[in-house]
């Protein structure tokens, strides 16, 4: 009975994950904007990744994410991902694009709730063949961006023809511009840092 029982829930809690879910086109082929590097207009062509994050139940973009062209400022823009609770969904790796334009087929957003409604969606791109925003940003000479928008998503079904996913229409705030990254330390590479310059002081005074 038991056993019954936890299949069950566990059917149930399957059941609902698959509903609580959007789907959207990463294809910006029919949009005016595009991905630019260093200025906008100036549209990227070659190998690129990209990461898809996406916030629930806003209806803003969170303040420190767009507008960011300093290295510096791109770097702490990606991490107000986190600190903002977005989810990150879906990473595209190795790809290529031309003139700006990607198109990257139907990405399922497992974390939407409810499923099918608007969220901000943000796109993390970089300009190599890095696994990741992380690994691809760390080298040198890199550049990366990312831009934040309000977007629907459209609900999957369980039978019948799959539905067509939305469009990137929330994306209508200018191009998506990439510049150099500054990697921002971790705070405890900051801590150890410090305590070995400590150290060395200790160590220069005894000598």
């Amino acid at each position: 009975m038991k056993k019954l029982a936890l299949t069950g829930i566990a059917t149930l809690a399957l059941a609902a994950a698959a509903f609580a879910q959007g789907l959207v086109a990463i294809d910006d082929s029919a949009n005016a904007n595009g991905v630019a590097d260093v200025t906008a207009g100036s549209y990227y062509s070659g190998t690129f990744g990209m990461e898809v994050w996406e916030l629930n139940a806003a209806t803003s973009v969170p303040s420190g994410i767009n507008g960011a062209s300093t290295p510096t400022a791109i770097a702490a823009a990606y991490a107000a991902l986190a600190t903002d609770k977005f989810n990150k969904e879906v990473t595209f790796a190795n790809q290529t694009m031309s003139m700006g334009t990607f198109a990257l087929g139907t990405a399922t957003l497992p974390d939407v709730t409810p499923a099918g409604s608007s969220v901000v969606l943000a796109l993390a791109v970089w300009n190599n063949s890095g696994a990741t925003w992380s690994t691809g940003t760390a080298m040198t000479g890199v550049h990366g961006g990312l831009l934040a928008f309000v977007n629907p998503t459209v609900a999957p079904t369980t039978s019948g023809p799959p539905p067509t996913p939305a469009s990137l229409s929330g994306w209508t705030s200018g191009d998506l511009v990439m510049n150099a990254v500054t990697t921002v330390p971790e705070p405890g590479t900051l801590a150890l840092a410090g305590l070995g310059l400590a150290s060395l002081l200790i160590f220069r005074r005894r000598k």
